[in-house]
């Protein structure tokens, strides 16, 4: 199990395609992202997601942990009605575990099936270092001048690159850690309507897991 502190966002190591170059360019976030995305080995995550429905929403909390291509685990941690709910994934075989209802759900995944993490959007293609691909489908404009983006709990904000995506499924606005290219908040809109907002309260790249992190406990 990975370790998570608040000081992740500020001690992530940096990756190459995020440095100045040598002329003092600004990279560029869209080949700095999908860069970073291919190398991707491990992914940890703490994530706040948010749920629009009209006027009012809903709020959820995970720690999610993904190793491409097919390793995952979800913990919910908020609110208290899901506090403790896990998924897992490992390669075909499914696991999930309701403890409110002591119910436990082993399924075989088949060619095809939905993943429970696609519902992230782009988080979820860039984790499975699919971030090119998704790209290379989509109309993407990129924000001229960075931002400043304030995290929950952390003093400094964000420097982020703006990245907007656009495809036959909608619109997605995407903030990179410009220290990074790692995503920290995707928006997910239907037509004008925010759908779901993605926030990544805290990450580590490439760290290392023990293979009973992901084990499918027997039945």
């Amino acid at each position: 199990m990975i370790q998570r502190t608040r000081q992740f966002l500020v001690l992530v190591v940096l990756v190459l395609v995020a440095a100045p170059s040598a002329l003092g360019q600004t990279p560029d976030p869209l080949e700095a992202v999908c860069d970073l995305s291919r190398s991707l080995t491990a992914y940890s995550a703490t994530i706040r997601m948010t749920q629009h429905h009209g006027n009012d929403h809903s709020v959820i909390e995970f720690t999610f942990d993904f190793v491409p291509p097919d390793r995952m685990r979800i913990e919910y941690t908020a609110p208290a009605s899901v506090d403790g709910q896990r998924i897992l994934l490992n390669a075909d075989q499914f696991y999930s575990y309701i403890p409110s209802l002591r119910r436990h759900v082993w399924q075989t995944v088949g060619d095809g099936a939905s993943n429970p993490g696609e519902d992230m959007g782009f988080l979820f293609d860039f984790v499975t270092r699919a971030a090119f691909e998704a790209f290379a489908e989509a109309d993407v404009q990129i924000s001229e001048t960075r931002e400043a983006f304030e995290l929950p709990d952390v003093e400094e904000p964000l420097e982020v690159d703006v990245l907007t995506l656009l495809s036959e499924t909608g619109r997605q606005i995407i903030r990179l850690n410009a220290q990074d290219a790692a995503p920290v908040e995707i928006s997910i809109y239907g037509g004008d309507n925010l759908a779901m907002e993605i926030l990544v309260l805290d990450y580590l790249l490439n760290g290392a897991f023990e293979e009973a992190w992901f084990a499918i406990p027997e039945k």
